[in-house]
């Protein structure tokens, strides 16, 4: 990948006159201060929520959501290096140990600086700026953007192995040019998942992806019996996330189990394989919740076992539990599974308040 734009102008006969290529912005704040006056020249729609917001590792630089998802912008004023890449993942796995109460009140105390609109609430900002169809930011993981005035080439290959990785970052690049008393910004997507619109995530929207469930699911001949367990899960008060083959359930609020720095939100996942059958994937918090119900169910449903790919392990289960069966396996069993799914949102919204109630009686001791 070239590091220089070479730029021409082209008179009416075809002659090409070489534009004067301009110094690139020489201070960080500079590009910062004209990205925080104009968010759709990283992302069209973006909403600005934070300017040098604190965390663990550092303040970020930006932060903002796009779609209902949390971005985490770092700028550099060069050149960006593998050494940015570490730091916006120390940022952004910072937000994502929060539960998204915490994160929700991190956002409000912290808003209100340097350019972005002081928000007093941002539960309630969510319900006015978020759209029905869009993710939940309280939930959902976080987005990476990286931006800088160039990338070296550990850094470009970085991102680009951890985009293939379905890890949702990107790296961005502007390079600002001068010509006849004008300045002039020019953006690069140099490395990111899939993009849509030319910057944003490989990630349709929820409606989108949705109507893709429905069409995989047609076409592997299953839609009847899906659409029955879905309908099933959610009446016991999951919400569903679509992914291409499927979807996975979360609970809308962020567990905390007391010997765990990060937050739980997703039980389990209901996909379709290519051969058409129905994939239940417990994760282990799940297991964690219910274990002995896990283990007496596991005499009649062979499960199987693998390292979590989405999920966040527990101290006590290390792997996620799943099953594939085809129509006759679901008919036999999938009773047996609405029942395991229900015990764990049982024993999710048990645990859950339990610990506020611990956490309150804290505060009165305190």
């Amino acid at each position: 990948m070239t590091e220089e734009l070479k730029m021409w102008t082209v008179g009416d006969g075809g002659d090409a006159a070489p534009v004067e290529q301009a110094r690139h912005i020489e201070t960080e704040n500079l590009l910062e201060d004209t990205l925080v006056k104009n968010p759709n020249m990283l992302i069209p729609g973006l909403k600005l929520v934070g300017r040098q917001t604190p965390t663990g590792g550092g303040p970020l630089d930006l932060l903002g959501v796009d779609r209902g998802r949390l971005v985490v912008f770092e700028l550099k004023r060069g050149k960006l290096t593998r050494d940015a890449v570490t730091q916006i993942i120390d940022y952004a796995s910072h937000l994502e140990a929060m539960s998204g109460e915490e994160r929700a009140e991190h956002i409000t105390q912290q808003s209100g600086h340097g350019g972005i609109e002081k928000i007093e609430n941002f539960e309630a900002w969510c319900a006015q700026h978020i759209e029905e169809s869009d993710e939940d930011p309280q939930s959902s993981s976080v987005k990476m953007v990286l931006v800088g005035l160039g990338a070296d080439a550990r850094a470009t290959e970085m991102v680009r192995f951890l985009a293939t990785r379905d890890v949702d970052i990107s790296l961005l690049t502007f390079h600002g040019y001068e010509h006849e008393g004008k300045t002039f910004l020019a953006r690069y997507v140099q490395a990111d998942r899939k993009t849509i619109d030319g910057f944003r995530s490989g990630k349709k929207n929820r409606e989108e992806r949705r109507r893709a469930v429905e069409e995989f699911v047609e076409n592997h001949g299953v839609s009847d019996i899906f659409c029955k367990a879905v309908e099933r899960f959610s009446k016991l008060g999951y919400k569903k996330n679509p992914r291409s083959d499927g979807y996975t359930f979360y609970v809308g609020r962020s567990l905390k189990l007391p010997e765990h720095e990060i937050g739980f939100d997703s039980p389990l996942s209901l996909r379709v394989t290519r051969n058409g059958e129905m994939r239940v994937t417990f994760f282990p918090i799940s297991v964690h919740l219910c274990n002995q119900k896990f283990q007496k169910v596991e005499q009649s449903i062979s499960f199987e076992r693998e390292p979590p790919s989405n999920a966040y392990p527990t101290n006590d289960v290390p792997e996620q539990w799943y099953c594939v069966l085809d129509r006759s396996g679901w008919d036999e069993h999938k009773e047996t599974l609405f029942d395991l799914a229900s015990a764990v949102s049982t024993k999710w919204d048990e645990t859950e308040r339990s610990a506020r109630s611990q956490a309150a009686q804290s505060a009165d001791t305190d």
